[in-house]
């Protein structure tokens, strides 16, 4: 396990190192120095804002299951997750169902559709963003968009669907089949019309907050753009990381920027600086609150689970 956080840490260096000396390390250093303080806090604050609201979503999520939980233990376990950002397509933040299991004995298989609905909405709601700019996004980008928003709608259908149940009977998912057979009525419950355009309306909002950090710190620098500019480029380059399937969607995210922040027009000193800070504001903000929050969980006393009535199937 160390092996691999260490392997993590080299690559995130490596992708650092790379993208400012992209933009050559003398002109990148001193593009990031024009950055006003109170700028930095403005996008810090815009990244929290993204953070407070999907967490309201996490917790309607969980109240349209029925899922009553403590709201001080609630903020933590979701907190915690984002400590998983930088593993590959944020998979890792199903340990939030297992945080939620140790803490309050809410069964996995309960809480389960709550995370994967959370990330799909996610991605919708980045693709809706991006669209949004299509005329301002190269027609590959576009297209990649379009598909990638085909393909999420495509697979929620099959996961709300009774055809879903055969996943089950794979030799390869036979360990989590009873997990499998659990979640299937939460699924379908979060995909209801209702519960489904309210997530993704709070997605999209949440997501505009951290593009519009991006638009900010460029503000910040010199090197503005259009905000109509700005929220699809964040949106591109965070599917872009996405898909990679690299930790934290390292080199994806990083080099789609840089591309697309150079086609619109910044230089490439201000798109390095640009995208340092935006990685570390975003994605590296996150971590740190995730793993904070996870410091601060264990702490938190566990509830009886003898006197939980969530704690039955």
């Amino acid at each position: 396990m160390s092996r691999k956080w260490l392997l993590l840490a080299v690559v995130t260096v490596g992708v650092f190192v790379a993208v400012v000396g992209y933009g050559d390390f003398g002109g990148t250093i001193d593009e990031i120095g024009k950055l006003p303080v109170h700028y930095l806090f403005a996008a810090l604050g815009l990244a929290s804002v993204n953070f407070l609201l999907r967490f309201l979503r996490w917790a309607f999520f969980l109240r349209v299951l029925k899922i009553d939980v403590p709201a001080g233990v609630s903020a933590l376990v979701f907190l915690s997750g984002l400590a998983m950002s930088i593993t590959p397509g944020k998979a890792g933040e199903l340990v939030k169902c297992y945080l939620l299991n140790s803490r309050t004995g809410v069964p996995v298989g309960r809480s389960a559709p709550v995370v994967v609905m959370e990330r799909l909405t996610d991605v919708i709601s980045v693709i809706i963003l991006g669209l949004m700019g299509f005329a301002l996004l190269p027609a590959p980008v576009v297209a990649v968009l379009a598909v990638a928003l085909v393909v999420s709608v495509a697979g929620l259908m099959f996961l709300v669907s009774r055809r879903a149940s055969w996943l089950a009977g794979l030799p390869m998912l036979s360990r989590w089949s009873s997990l499998l057979r659990d979640s299937q009525e939460g699924f379908r419950e979060l995909a209801a019309p209702r519960v489904l355009t309210v997530g993704v309306i709070i997605g999209v909002v949440a997501w505009f907050a951290e593009g519009l950090a991006l638009w900010v710190i460029l503000k910040g620098i010199g090197s503005d753009i259009a905000l109509a500019r700005a929220l699809p480029i964040y949106a591109a380059a965070t599917l872009a990381g996405a898909v990679t399937a690299l930790p934290g969607g390292l080199v994806g995210t990083e080099g789609s920027m840089l591309a697309l922040l150079q086609q619109s027009g910044v230089a490439r000193a201000g798109a390095s600086a640009g995208t340092v800070l935006v990685r570390l504001v975003t994605l590296w903000f996150a971590v740190a609150v995730g793993l904070a929050a996870l410091l601060a969980l264990r702490r938190v006393p566990v509830i009886d689970k003898e006197i939980n009535p969530l704690t039955s199937n």
